[in-house]
């Protein structure tokens, strides 16, 4: 009997929730997450996999965006607005395996 194969399975979820973050502050205030919380968890940041910033159209805000890669594997991006001084969490990539 042939053995299963293993194909990793990526769930994308769209979200606005908002997020309790720890950062690291250089010559910046919330220049980089480090760590954020969810479900009363912390997530430590393994990695930024990608940053970049967004303007409203509309209210002109300002969001820095950060797609990172949490200890537990899986991909988020996190919304910092700056005007507003708050996190959100926007989007999560589940990575995971089926059988």
């Amino acid at each position: 009997m042939p053995e299963a194969m293993h194909i990793p399975a990526v769930i994308c979820e769209r979200t606005d929730l908002p997020l309790a973050v720890k950062c690291y502050s250089g010559f910046k205030l919330n220049q980089r997450p480090l760590s954020f919380f969810l479900d009363e968890r912390e997530f430590m940041v393994m990695d930024i996999e990608g940053s970049w910033f967004e303007e409203d159209e509309v209210s002109r805000a300002r969001h820095a965006c950060f797609r990172v890669r949490a200890d537990d594997g899986d991909l988020y991006l996190l919304g910092y607005d700056e005007g507003a001084d708050s996190w959100s969490l926007r989007r999560v990539w589940r990575l995971g395996v089926m059988a």
